[in-house]
């Protein structure tokens, strides 16, 4: 198998707000379906990497997926970066929920920090010192 590109969807039970929650940050929209009229399925790039931002209960509805778009997280977003602290003050005004404040890891050698977006999914921030 030979792999062209990768993509992580998140679910998401509103779209829109995800979708300007991830534009608010500064990544690109890429793709959206339907082309026109109320979105389902967008996606957003980010170094080269597509994150598609779905809408659960359209997943579910057509092809029977059986996912959430909320409850506990068990995946995260990794988004490196130059500057963790500028990238989490910017979350936060995009509508982000603090889930740890910028620190550095116990070896020093990286910053981080954590959040989640409008739609609860957790987004790690990461930068190397």
């Amino acid at each position: 198998m030979t792999v062209a590109q990768v993509q992580v969807n998140l679910f998401c039970a509103d779209v829109d707000g995800c979708l300007s929650f991830y534009t608010r940050l500064g990544l690109v929209e890429a793709f959206r379906a339907p082309s026109v009229g109320p979105v389902e399925h967008v996606e957003v790039e980010a170094a080269g990497i597509r994150i598609g931002l779905t809408s659960a209960q359209v997943a579910n509805a057509l092809v029977g997926l059986g996912v959430a778009a909320v409850g506990s997280p068990s995946t995260e977003l990794v988004l490196w970066g130059q500057d963790v602290d500028v990238s989490y003050e910017r979350a936060m005004r995009a509508g982000a929920t603090s889930v740890v404040a910028p620190m550095d890891s116990p070896d020093g050698r990286l910053r981080y920090a954590w959040v989640r977006d409008p739609d609860g999914h957790q987004v790690k921030f990461v930068q190397k010192r």
